[in-house]
């Protein structure tokens, strides 16, 4: 079988995660970093960066496997498959200008309201 798969001109590869960012995501991010290409360093100092991340607890999607040939490593029927109930926890974290923020565990949706308990 794996003979005639590759004679067909189809490989077996890992299969790839899907991209977290889509191309008007990309372009939004390049128009935004050159609106802000002449901030001072002062401007920058009043900045609060910010992030939350999921971080997912499974075990089931690891070291999928996907026939294809090898023009085809950006088709969507090739991307890893996820889990939609994986254990997960969240976390929110900043990077003010004087070092580093605290790491606070969360619940839920965070909104622009929850931030400011974070910062108390």
């Amino acid at each position: 079988m794996r003979r005639y798969i590759k004679r067909c001109g189809y490989t077996y590869y890992k299969a790839r995660r899907k991209p977290f960012l889509t191309s008007s995501n990309e372009r939004r991010r390049v128009a935004w970093t050159k609106s802000h290409l002449s901030w001072t360093p002062s401007q920058w100092e009043k900045v609060l960066w910010t992030d939350e991340s999921i971080f997912e607890v499974s075990y089931a999607n690891i070291g999928r496997k996907v026939i294809r040939k090898k023009d085809k490593a950006k088709d969507p029927s090739c991307y890893k498959r996820v889990i939609l109930k994986a254990s997960s926890v969240m976390v929110w974290g900043c990077l003010p200008t004087n070092g580093v923020g605290s790491l606070h565990f969360c619940t839920g949706t965070i909104k622009a309201a929850d931030i400011y308990v974070f910062l108390k």
